[in-house]
């Protein structure tokens, strides 16, 4: 009994050092974050080990060394799915999972996008749903067999196991849990701009381990149009040769699945938003001696480049390359229109008559400073 006591104490030691490093890598990572985050995110009964292929590949790993991601942190999310049994329903679930993304830094990153597998494109959803101000910095989801419309497997497994998630999932036209994140989604406008891609399984999956413990034959868990509901139109959905567990084990980086993702990254680059000041002048505006010049609301435009979602954020105007002239009231800008043109009042007069010059013409400059903000692709 003696002897114990120095054990216990080496491995309370152990475990604290432990933990101290571990907090430590937290916090250095916190002050070296990437522009981009990768999350990933299992689905039913699922864990960490969801990515791994067959070889050993892991997808997460796949793109942390591939050069193509250099710009983005990665970060493997976990929630509590219990095999049999569960007691959380997704809503729950989702919480629990955006509890831990925070923790992680996620949504300290300026960009984050997501990878889904089945019940965790529903969790991500339904988070993303309740927490508007982090959905903001989400740019894309890609989806891989998530069963929007419901899965006929949920609706078989509910016969042997009371778990909610399989109420939330099951295949039926009145599934109210479903019919109702939807709807939220596409009217709520903090998620509406969020792309949604989406992959399908084309093999079925037979009986075994995970999914696989309701089944009694070889079945299609998510079917076509189950995995596609609700993505966006304009991207074809992937086509993956793999049955619903193996769909997101790529073995290389030349697998559908990893491939499908890599596109979805590249036509969606990471954004730099900057701000800069871009003038545009009225030159030389004359006016005669002992005359007035002015304008309530001259018109002063600025180009404003689409492809880059340029938006003018203010503008100030100052008359520079005076001469001959008096009486200046400075100008003002009295309103700006989103499509790039400021609207300007100002006022001066020429001088009077001069022996020796006589009556000279007078002129001055309407400068217009332009503050822009401009959404320039990364290139990595």
């Amino acid at each position: 009994m003696r002897r114990a006591v120095p054990v216990f104490w080496a491995l309370f030691l152990s475990f604290a050092i432990a933990g101290m490093i571990g907090s430590g890598c937290l916090e250095a990572k916190a002050d070296q974050l990437k522009p981009r985050v990768i999350v990933f995110v299992h689905g039913l009964h699922g864990d960490h080990e969801t990515w791994r292929a067959a070889n050993n590949a892991y997808w997460p790993q796949l793109i942390e060394t591939d050069p193509h991601f250099q710009k983005s942190d990665v970060v493997v999310a976990e929630y509590p799915t219990p095999s049999t049994h569960g007691q959380l329903s997704t809503t729950q679930l989702a919480q629990i999972l955006w509890k831990g993304l925070k923790q992680q830094k996620v949504w300290d990153h300026r960009e984050v996008v997501f990878i889904t597998h089945s019940l965790g494109g529903i969790v991500t959803e339904e988070m993303l749903l309740n927490h508007p101000a982090d959905a903001a910095h989400v740019r894309f989801i890609v989806s891989y067999s998530t069963p929007h419309q419901g899965s006929f497997v949920a609706n078989l497994a509910k016969i042997y196991d009371g778990d909610p998630l399989l109420t939330d999932l099951r295949e039926s036209n009145d599934n109210v849990f479903l019919m109702d994140l939807e709807q939220r989604w596409r009217s709520t406008q903090s998620v509406t701009r969020i792309h949604r891609l989406c992959a399908f399984e084309t093999l079925d999956t037979a009986a075994g381990e995970g999914v696989g413990r309701y089944l009694r034959a070889h079945v299609r868990v998510v079917n076509y149009y189950s995995a596609t509901y609700g993505c966006d139109v304009d991207t074809a959905p992937q086509k993956i040769t793999a049955d619903h567990i193996d769909i997101v084990k790529p073995a290389t980086r030349s697998a559908d699945a990893y491939t499908f993702f890599a596109r979805v990254y590249r036509s969606n680059p990471i954004i730099d938003v900057t701000e800069n000041i871009r003038d545009n002048q009225i030159a030389r505006i004359i006016v005669d001696c002992n005359r007035r010049s002015s304008a309530e609301d001259i018109q002063v435009p600025i180009a404003l480049d689409p492809l880059l979602h340029e938006q003018l954020l203010s503008a100030e105007a100052e008359l520079v390359d005076k001469d001959k002239i008096k009486d200046i009231s400075p100008p003002v800008v009295n309103k700006i229109d989103p499509n790039g043109i400021a609207h300007i009042a100002y006022a001066f007069k020429g001088q009077g008559r001069n022996l020796l010059l006589g009556c000279p013409v007078g002129h001055a400059t309407l400068l217009v400073h332009f503050k822009i903000r401009s959404e320039v692709p990364v290139n990595e």
